[in-house]
């Protein structure tokens, strides 16, 4: 029963870190940059980039750029509107 458990415990915490990557979100920082960036920004088109998850740039202090502020306000407004 104890090892039952134990693979139990285990595939949980194997979901929850499979699940959390799947919907961890990418973002992007140029070298010199303070904000981040989605990937399709014209803001980074053509400069040397760096990926990394949002929570990571947040954790690392950079801010939202304000066109990665507008599109996801509007990603927002589309998921609540009840069409």
């Amino acid at each position: 029963m104890r090892r039952h458990h134990m693979a139990v415990v285990l595939g949980a915490v194997l979901f929850a870190l499979i699940a959390g990557q799947a919907f961890a979100e990418d973002v992007y920082v140029t070298k010199h940059g303070k904000l981040y960036h989605a990937a399709d920004s014209r803001f980074i088109k053509g400069k040397e980039v760096v990926k990394m998850s949002l929570e990571e740039a947040e954790a690392k202090g950079y801010k939202p750029s304000q066109e990665f502020l507008k599109d996801k306000q509007e990603q927002t407004q589309q998921n609540n509107d009840p069409r």
